[in-house]
């Protein structure tokens, strides 16, 4: 069913953005971006009665935010089983004077992209993780990756100027992803079987997470690269 999601969904009117903006919703459809699912695993999964799930799936359908992919009985029962209809959900600016109004909005939205790059992690083979599955000889053999959660001491106007180097190299992405898309057009024998997931997110906080007495590795240890350390020896 993948194949079935639109890319983008665009909020355009109040009342759906209303909708979204409730957290367990927000949640809900993180879940049914990754995966079909019917209510009773959504509220398995939520740890959350299953009237309740029902009542917020009607309210997602309503608007069509979600739908029904197929049905199956189980011990005579017909089970419905729902998913996004889209990958990503956008706003239309006409809807900027609230979002700004309710800046909780926009955190509910990071919460659901979270939620869906924890269910890409859970079904991504082992092997596409270098630092976790197996002995890995060298990273750099192995499947690229990037991961990883910092903060760093810099003022905003730092941090701006960084974001737009950082969005030229999205850009690159973007221009290399159709430019395979159309090799893969024209010779569909050049497809890849893989994509690169990647999930970016980053903002200004005034809490620091990452306190320590000091900066410096333990003792015997040196850097060995992004996260990694080597033993010294003695």
């Amino acid at each position: 069913m993948t194949d079935s999601l639109q890319r983008y969904y665009v909020v355009q009117d109040h009342d759906t953005l209303r909708v979204l903006s409730d957290p367990i919703r927000m949640q809900i459809l993180g879940l049914l971006i990754s995966h079909e699912r019917t209510g009773k695993q959504i509220a398995n999964h939520m740890k959350m009665s299953a009237s309740k799930v029902h009542y917020h799936l009607k309210e997602l359908e309503h608007k069509n935010l979600v739908r029904v992919v197929r049905t199956e009985e189980k011990n005579g029962i017909l089970q419905k089983f729902y998913r996004a209809v889209a990958f990503d959900y956008v706003i239309d600016e006409g809807l900027l004077p609230v979002i700004y109004s309710k800046p909780v909005l926009f955190q509910d939205v990071l919460i659901t992209q979270l939620h869906m790059a924890i269910g890409r992690v859970r079904e991504t083979p082992p092997a596409a993780f270098p630092l976790i599955a197996g002995d890995s000889v060298s990273f750099e053999s192995e499947a690229p990756l990037v991961s990883g959660a910092y903060e760093f001491k810099v003022e905003r106007d730092v941090v701006r100027k960084w974001i737009k180097k950082y969005q030229a190299l999205l850009s690159e992405l973007e221009e290399m992803d159709r430019e395979c898309r159309q090799r893969i057009r024209e010779n569909p024998t050049q497809h890849p079987q893989e994509v690169f997931f990647l999930q970016n997110v980053g903002f200004m906080t005034p809490r620091e997470y990452f306190v320590s007495a000091d900066d410096d590795l333990p003792p015997g240890y040196q850097w060995a690269g992004r996260g990694l350390v080597r033993r010294l020896s003695p």
